[in-house]
């Protein structure tokens, strides 16, 4: 009898075990995958200061530009397109399509008052 109970405690365990390890590793390689994707997110948040730069720099030299371009790096793309606010004069929109090469995509709005000096920039 006492090699049934064993032999009985001993199946019971281990699918108990097996699932609890399965389990853990799971959650785990999910936290992984996460911690990943939030870490490529913030990459692209600085790589849109990069770009946010290069716009209000071509704005500076030439205060009436409008237009696309884009900043193509080895990992990372920005598609920048500058438009004039309709009916405020010096106002200037700055719209930024970024994305990656893990197809993490962002995309940022501000605005531009080049009427004063230093540049005012806001969010939209």
């Amino acid at each position: 009898m006492k090699g049934y109970v064993a032999l009985t405690t001993v199946l019971v365990m281990i699918p108990i075990l097996l699932l609890t390890g399965i389990s853990s590793v799971y959650n785990n390689i999910t936290s992984l995958i996460i911690g990943k994707m939030n870490y490529d997110y913030q990459i692209l948040g600085i790589n849109a200061e990069t770009c946010l730069e290069e716009s209000v720099y071509r704005i500076r030299w030439n205060v009436d530009y409008t237009g696309e371009f884009t900043l193509a790096m080895d990992d990372w793309t920005c598609i920048s397109t500058v438009s004039n606010k309709i009916d405020e004069p010096g106002i200037k929109i700055i719209e930024m399509e970024l994305s990656d090469s893990n197809n993490i995509q962002k995309f940022v709005s501000k605005e531009l008052n080049s009427n004063t000096n230093p540049f005012e920039l806001s969010n939209i």
